[in-house]
């Protein structure tokens, strides 16, 4: 196992800002598909980052492994840490998986939990609640389930929300007339989708606060938010899991009603005698009789 303190994706995070530019693209590519590189080639390394293979090598000495066969190690081992498990990820789906991934989403649910300040809770919910425009609400891929739950959560709740879909025409005619009014909520985790961080760079083009929830600050889309929530992600299989981007959308929405209890209160309550009216839900379950 990696030693405590000694884990390969805390010694890239911590280095990040102080890496070359060749180097940074390397760790943001590491960053973004860890699984990949870790059970990968060098070459398909230097591809996705856009450099020579020679400087992938450089990059794993730079970082105190000797070269990228030490480096993908230290991720192989990594990744073995995470899984609770002293073998590799072919066990996936034997033995206690369950126990294993139970372990890893309680760690990532604490982790969001201890390094989420309440204040960057509060920029978010602020940021969301302010100006006369849409809120607009993208994600794409993997992303798309949670902003799909933080519109469901959130339409109830604010005025002006929309689920932006990533259709191409459909995309492009929701974001004809953004302007500084507006504001977009934006998910994105690895693989991180492309024309996500093209819609984060649009509204930031446009002037408009863009809200972020991701995985890594290495997200492409980072560099283009007015405010980035972090949920961490050490689920023990090459896909990532939903449940802290989840708790996050809940604890934006959370705080946007700690802020705002009596208007968001009344607009719940107008939201539950229009679902009531047309029939939206099925009604009250009700218990057998005994």
């Amino acid at each position: 196992m990696t030693e405590q303190g000694n884990d390969p994706l805390d010694r890239i995070r911590e280095r990040l800002e102080e890496l070359s530019p060749n180097d940074q693209r390397v760790a943001e590519a590491v960053l973004r598909d860890t699984t990949g590189v870790a059970f990968g080639s060098a070459d398909t390394l230097a591809i996705s980052a856009g450099v020579s293979k020679a400087a992938v090598v450089r990059f794993g000495a730079r970082l105190g492994y000797g070269g990228f066969g030490g480096l993908q190690e230290a991720l192989q081992a990594g990744i073995r840490d995470r899984l609770g498990s002293d073998r590799g990820p072919e066990v996936i789906g034997s033995g206690t998986l369950v126990d294993r991934w139970l372990e890893a989403v309680e760690r990532d649910l604490r982790t969001v939990s201890k390094n989420t300040p309440p204040a960057s809770l509060d920029v978010a919910a602020a940021l969301l609640e302010s100006g006369e425009g849409w809120i607009h609400v993208f994600g794409q891929r993997a992303s798309a389930a949670v902003a799909e739950y933080a519109y469901f959560l959130l339409n109830p709740m604010l005025p002006n929300v929309v689920r932006v879909e990533a259709g191409e025409s459909a995309l492009a005619d929701r974001l004809i007339g953004v302007g500084p009014e507006d504001r977009l909520l934006a998910f994105t985790f690895r693989r991180y989708a492309k024309v996500t961080t093209e819609v984060a760079s649009f509204f930031h083009e446009a002037g408009a606060p863009v809200v972020l929830v991701t995985d890594s600050t290495a997200a492409p889309a980072a560099k283009f938010a007015t405010e980035t929530l972090i949920c961490a992600d050490d689920s023990p299989a090459p896909f990532p899991t939903a449940v802290t981007g989840i708790f996050l959308v809940e604890l934006l929405a959370a705080t946007l009603l700690e802020r705002n209890p009596a208007s968001i209160g009344r607009r719940l309550d107008d939201a539950e005698r229009i679902w009531g009216r047309f029939g939206t839900y099925g009604g009250e379950v009700v218990p057998d009789a005994e």
